[in-house]
């Protein structure tokens, strides 16, 4: 993994861990007392936090292992949709009811 990729991989991890949080960009900027244009650099995956790393991790309240738990993310969106497609054959109604609702809010 080159460094381009690694960068770009955390923020989307960042990313990722601030909206499961419900947290704001201004709001874990705050937390690790930066600005917010530093902050977005991080998320957008143009600057890597060196200095700031722990400062990240304490703000999105993780450990600095699960920060860097960015497999998932490797997975293209093709592969996601095969994959949903698939599983989506196997569950039960009440599951599927469940996962439909979930995506219908997220549209609506």
């Amino acid at each position: 993994m080159d460094n381009a990729e690694l960068k770009s991989l955390l923020g989307r991890r960042v990313l990722e861990l601030r909206q499961l949080r419900g947290l704001t960009q201004q709001q874990v900027a705050d937390k690790m007392d930066i600005d917010l244009r530093t902050y977005c650099r991080i998320e957008k995956g143009v600057s890597f936090p060196s200095r700031y790393i722990m400062r990240l991790a304490c703000a999105l309240n993780v450990t600095l292992s699960q920060l860097f738990e960015f497999e998932h993310l490797k997975i293209t969106k093709e592969e996601q949709q095969e994959f949903i497609k698939e599983s989506a054959d196997k569950l039960p109604l009440e599951y599927l009811t469940v996962i439909y609702k979930m995506i219908n809010s997220m549209y609506n």
